[in-house]
């Protein structure tokens, strides 16, 4: 477990150097949209097409992955709703998108710098297989969620949250990568130099990005139902995907090692954005991503060193 530690250590100190940069004001509180403007739409983008132009189509897109990953994140998000609608009395916006914080792991900024370190490079195959339903599923539901607020159309909902997905750039980026791989198109030298110049970047600026984001003036305001939402992302989402991946899909070890691992993952911030869009519980939210980042050095080194003690 020390050497997991070890490992990891670099990658939760970045974060915390960002947040070490926004808590003494050495970035400007508005910081935060470029770092994140950059991460999104240039480093990460470039890391995802580059790899999977590279990539065989089939590592790339697993089915048994995909659709296992999917369901437990479902069930996730299911179980959190049900929690906030039932005993917190929680607005449809609020249990939406406080749902999505337990359900959304942090795949595309802590994720793909963080599980190559600890699993190789083949995690990167593994992340996307999973992440990409995150887009493709939980997105949209969420939405249709939330729009039973206002009694809005469900189809409306429905086409904003496609035309989200159709909009982000990692998917644009995992979409363009795919049809050079199923082509065989090789990414002249040039154009493949700037892409891995970029993508040298992703990791390291995007842990700082998470640490600048998960700051918060003042106290941290936790209350009970951030704790449930916490819980449920670090402790119930990754059992559900073990229990599945290893009970009914039979994935093979490092596979599953990583699609449970990635599932421990903490909240990412795509629930924030839309709680605030929004005007709903903006406190909640942001302490559960800022308690679950800090708590999943300690849930992802066990866990890490379980799976890999078990053999999976």
């Amino acid at each position: 477990m020390l050497g997991i530690a070890l490992t990891s250590i670099p990658f939760f100190a970045l974060v915390l150097a960002g947040w070490i940069a926004a808590r003494t004001r050495r970035l400007p509180a508005d910081s935060v949209a470029p770092l994140n403007g950059f991460v999104l739409w240039f480093a990460l983008p470039a890391m995802l097409l580059r790899f999977v132009a590279q990539t065989p189509v089939e590592t790339v897109v697993d089915p048994r992955v995909a659709l296992g990953y999917a369901a437990c994140g479902l069930a996730a998000y299911a179980l959190a709703v049900t929690l906030l609608r039932t005993f917190a009395r929680s607005s449809w916006i609020d249990s939406a998108y406080g749902g999505l914080a337990a359900a959304w792991p942090n795949w595309g900024y802590m994720g793909f710098g963080l599980m190559p370190a600890l699993f190789g490079e083949r995690a990167i195959a593994t992340m996307i297989a999973a992440g990409i339903m995150d887009l493709l599923v939980l997105m949209p539901v969420a939405l249709l969620v939330a729009s039973r607020q206002n009694a809005t159309g469900s189809l409306g909902a429905l086409a904003a949250g496609l035309k989200t997905v159709a909009r982000n750039p990692l998917f644009i980026a995992i979409v363009i990568g795919l049809a050079l791989s199923l082509l065989q198109v090789k990414i002249p030298g040039p154009i493949d130099e700037f892409l891995r110049l970029l993508a040298s970047s992703a990791g390291p600026v995007a842990l700082f990005a998470i640490g600048v984001f998960v700051y918060r003036p003042g106290p941290v305001r936790a209350d009970v139902v951030s704790w449930w939402l916490i819980a449920v992302k670090l402790l119930v989402h990754p059992l559900l995907m073990w229990v599945v991946g290893a009970w009914i899909l039979q994935l093979d070890r490092e596979t599953l090692a990583v699609a449970t691992a990635t599932a421990a993952l903490p909240a990412a911030g795509t629930a924030f954005i839309l709680v605030e869009r929004n005007g709903g519980n903006v406190d909640r939210v942001a302490s559960a991503i800022l308690l679950s980042t800090v708590l999943s050095f300690v849930t992802i080194t066990g866990l890490t060193a379980w799976l890999r003690a078990a053999g999976g």
